[in-house]
C-alpha cells in the first residue's frame, strides 16, 4: 500500500509538471487559481481532497489578495522611482549589469538558447514554488505550512515595498531616457513561443503593475524555495543554489531588474523565512507545554 501511495504521489506530482511546463509554452504559465484547480482535482482523484482543501485554501487566497492589492498601487501612489537602483548599481559596477550582460550576449538578429532559458526561469516564477509546494504537501505537511506561509509573507512584504517605493524596471528606465537602450527580451522570446492559451483566472480582471520591481520577488521566491529544498534534500544544496543563481543573472540579463531588486529580493527573503521559521517555533512550543494539561 505504501508503494502505492508513493506511486500516486510521484504521477500526480509528474502530472502538474508537466502541464506547467506546457502552459510555460503556451504563455499560461500557472496562476494560483489555476493551480488550485488542476492540483485539487488531482487531490480528490487521489483521495486527498478534503485534506487539499484544508490546507490549500488559506494560502492560496492570501495569495490572490496580494495579486489584487499589488494591481492597486499605480492608483495609490504616483511617484515611480527611476534613479536609485541605477545609483546603487553604478556605485558598484560602474553602471547596471543589465548593460553589460545585453552588450556581451544578446544580439537582436537571432535568439539564443540562454535567451529562452533565461526567459523559462522568469515565467516559471509561480510555476516552480507552487510545484515544490505540492511536493511537500504529499511528503511532509510541517515543511509545506512553513513554506507556503513564508512565500506569503514574502508575498505582502513586497506589497508593502511596492506601495511605498514603486520602482521601475531597467527596460523601462531605459524607455524614459534614464538608461541607455536595454531590450525587453522576455517580450521578443514571447513573441516566438507557441501562442497564447486563455485559460480562465481571475488575473483577467486584474491590472498590471509595470513599477513593482522592488524588490525582486522573481528572485525572493527563487530564494525561499532554494532554502527550503536545501532542508530537505541538503546533499542537493549546490543545485538548488544554483537554481537562485540562474534566476538573478536571468532576471538582470532580460531587462527585468537591476542587481539592487535583486539583493533586496534576497533579504525579503531571509526576513521572512526567518519570521516565519520564529512563529511556527513558537508554536510549536507552546503545543509542547500545553501536552501535560490536555492529557
Amino acid at each position: 500500500m505504501e508503494r502505492y501511495d508513493k506511486f500516486l504521489a510521484t504521477a500526480s506530482f509528474l502530472f502538474l509538471a508537466v502541464i506547467g511546463i506546457a502552459l510555460i509554452f503556451y504563455q499560461a504559465p500557472y496562476a494560483p487559481d489555476q493551480f488550485f484547480v488542476f492540483a485539487g482535482l488531482v487531490a480528490f482523484i487521489i483521495g486527498k481532497g478534503k485534506k487539499f482543501l484544508r490546507d490549500w485554501t488559506p494560502p492560496i487566497l492570501l495569495i490572490l489578495a496580494y495579486e489584487y492589492l499589488r494591481t492597486l498601487i499605480p492608483e495609490v501612489n504616483h511617484v515611480v522611482h527611476y534613479l536609485p537602483m541605477i545609483t546603487f548599481d553604478k556605485a558598484l559596477f560602474g553602471l547596471p549589469p543589465t548593460i553589460p550582460l545585453q552588450h556581451l550576449f544578446y544580439s537582436a538578429a537571432a535568439l539564443h538558447w540562454y535567451d529562452y532559458a533565461a526567459s523559462f526561469l522568469y515565467y516559471s516564477h509561480f510555476v516552480i514554488p507552487l510545484l515544490v509546494a505540492f511536493a511537500f504537501w504529499l511528503n511532509d505537511r510541517r515543511l509545506f505550512e512553513n513554506y507556503v506561509f513564508t512565500i506569503v509573507g514574502v508575498s505582502f512584504a513586497g506589497f508593502l515595498t511596492f506601495l511605498l517605493f514603486p520602482a521601475a524596471p531597467p527596460w523601462l528606465a531605459s524607455l524614459k531616457g534614464f538608461l541607455p537602450p536595454v531590450t525587453h527580451i522576455t517580450a521578443i522570446v514571447s513573441q516566438h513561443l507557441l501562442g497564447f492559451l486563455a485559460l480562465p483566472t481571475v488575473y483577467a480582471v486584474f491590472k498590471s503593475n509595470p513599477v513593482a520591481a522592488v524588490p525582486s520577488l522573481h528572485m525572493a521566491y527563487a530564494a525561499v524555495t532554494a532554502i527550503f529544498l536545501s532542508k530537505k534534500f541538503p546533499k542537493w544544496t549546490p543545485l538548488f543554489v544554483l537554481y537562485a543563481l540562474a534566476m538573478a543573472v536571468g532576471v538582470i540579463y532580460l531587462g527585468e531588474h537591476y542587481f539592487f531588486d535583486v539583493l533586496t529580493g534576497i533579504l525579503c527573503a531571509g526576513l521572512a523565512y526567518w519570521g516565519v521559521h520564529a512563529l511556527f517555533r513558537t508554536k510549536t512550543v507552546e503545543r509542547i507545554v500545553d501536552l501535560p494539561e490536555q492529557a
